[in-house]
């Protein structure tokens, strides 16, 4: 491609922009435009509307219903979510196909898998306690987020499943002599390239056969981390599978080698996309400007060797702004050469890990104008151990022009970044909390090291809370939002700034991303 040929098509990127509509760009690999409606899913949620804190304490609670298709009754499917709180209770996101349902079961469990709360079915002895008992109908229809209201009523331990209309035997095991479910713990964990992903939110199929042969189809909601789920009873096998971003992976349990409180793996592996280039374009009011395009490039093996920033001067001329060389030992990258316009080295970074190859425990760089030798240390934490396991990041940075040092902190929380704080010399300080989603962050696997270690982040940034002393910044970012496309990556992220002192909003950062 001609160098110019990139800011024509930031230049058509950003009338398409302007104009509101997603336009096909003729370049390698093209960023798609989103089509109005590809999808026939949709996305819905259950709100309890009579449930509040005071009934709840300090439970956590499952929500488990038996969904009708009105297209196929035969097929009941059945769902268990967690209920979360966000000024009233509901459960997570739910998404089936468009068309009309029917909600035939409903009950909200507790972590011991006793039933708290149901909603009675329709001429059952407790239906007259709500205003709209089961069958509760609705239609799947809208693009947006639906919200389905329910009422839900105590149960007590004396109450009988047959008075709320329910099967005898399904409110949990009150009766000790009654054969109990089991409670396993389900750990998703997926690879992807070399990066193992296991604190994620996953959808897990049960599908359970009893004596007769009979299937029953369940589907599961669970956050991220390792999650409790009962088998049960009456199935005499069990397939649990779990599909995600393009890997699969599903394991037989048979009733008798089911072991109860037992964790088990489930995942599967999928290849890592490399990200061949990102475009970097400014946005102000309805003006967008080319910044920057970023390539890589990349050795038989996989392995980055090459990164290269065009930008575009004052006079609309395009330059390469800065380009990086990466050398590895022992696969990983050791030395990183950085060129000026001119292809003159301006810059060399040395990196050196543990013994086990694995973490940077130092970094140097050497500049033109100043060296910067940067220590690193880890501390452990036991909020969460195992693959993902929590951690704190504390890395000095010492001068060569007799500055004194410097100090930069961050606490990692299943491969994502809780909080950190910079420390400079003068005394000004900033600390900042965030928040990640659960996509693929594409720069984890590159693996390029850098002065703050960045790339030991797994996921992508949702919000940031900043705080500073002793100085503060003319903008600051306050709302990040991502397009998505296939295998968990994202496709887009634009990044909203606004005036520290008057919070106005003053431009916007959007990035595109191709594989």
């Amino acid at each position: 491609m001609k160098k110019n040929t990139f800011f024509n098509v930031l230049i058509f990127l950003t009338v398409a922009f302007i104009s509101c509509k997603k336009v096909p760009v003729n370049i390698p690999d093209p960023v798609k435009p989103v089509p109005a409606d590809t999808s026939t899913r949709r996305d819905f949620k259950i709100v309890f509307e009579n449930l509040d804190n005071s009934q709840v304490g300090q439970d956590s609670l499952i929500a488990v219903l038996t969904i009708e298709n009105a297209q196929t009754p035969a097929g009941d499917t059945n769902i268990s979510i967690p209920v979360v709180s966000n000024q009233q209770y509901r459960t997570g996101t739910l998404t089936l196909a468009k068309g009309n349902y029917t909600i035939k079961k409903l009950i909200l469990k507790n972590s011991a898998g006793i039933v708290r709360f149901a909603t009675p079915v329709a001429g059952s002895a407790k239906a007259l306690s709500v205003n709209k008992p089961l069958h509760i109908a609705f239609t799947l229809d809208d693009k947006a987020e639906k919200a389905i209201p329910a009422e839900i009523i105590t149960v007590s331990n004396t109450d009988t499943p047959e008075s709320f209309g329910y099967p005898a035997g399904c409110f949990g095991n009150r009766n000790p002599e009654t054969e109990m479910d089991k409670l396993i713990y389900i750990r998703p964990i997926i690879k992807v390239g070399d990066i193992i992903y296991d604190s994620i939110p996953v959808q897990l199929i049960v599908k359970s056969w009893d004596v007769k042969n009979e299937m029953t189809y369940n589907i599961h909601y669970l956050a991220a981390g390792t999650q409790g789920v009962y088998l049960s009873a009456k199935g005499q096998k069990h397939q649990l599978s779990v599909s995600k971003w393009g890997a699969y992976d599903e394991i037989i349990l048979y009733k008798n080698e089911i072991h109860e409180n037992a964790v088990y793996d489930i995942g599967g592996e999928v290849a890592a996309q490399k990200l061949k280039t990102v475009y970097e374009l400014k946005i102000v009011g309805n003006t967008s400007t080319a910044l920057t395009k970023t390539d890589y490039s990349y050795q038989p093996d996989g392995a980055v060797i090459q990164r290269q920033v065009m930008a575009k001067r004052a006079d609309m001329s395009n330059y390469i702004a800065q380009k990086d060389l990466y050398e590895y030992t022992n696969g990983k990258i050791t030395t990183i050469r950085s060129y000026d316009e001119n292809n003159a080295l301006f810059k060399t970074t040395t990196v050196q890990y543990d013994n086990t190859g694995g973490r940077v425990i130092a970094m140097a760089e050497a500049g033109s104008a100043v060296n910067i030798n940067a220590v690193v240390n880890y501390t452990l934490l036991d909020t969460r151990v195992g693959i993902s396991q929590d951690y704190r990041i504390d890395i000095q940075y010492n001068y060569s022009d007799g500055r004194p040092a410097s100090y930069f902190s961050k606490t990692m929380y299943g491969g994502r970044v809780l909080t950190d704080v910079r420390a400079n010399s003068n005394g000004s300080r900033e600390e900042g909390i965030y928040s990640h989603d659960s996509g693929i962050n594409p720069y984890a696997h590159l693996a390029i090291p850098d002065m703050e270690l960045t790339q030991y982040t797994k996921h992508n940034l949702e919000v940031q809370w900043k705080t500073w002393y002793g100085g503060y910044p003319e903008n600051e970012a306050y709302a990040i939002s991502y397009v998505y496309g296939e295998g968990g990556y994202p496709k887009e992220v634009t990044t909203k700034y606004r005036s520290y002192n008057t919070k106005a909003d003053t431009y916007s950062i959007r990035k595109v991303f191709v594989y």
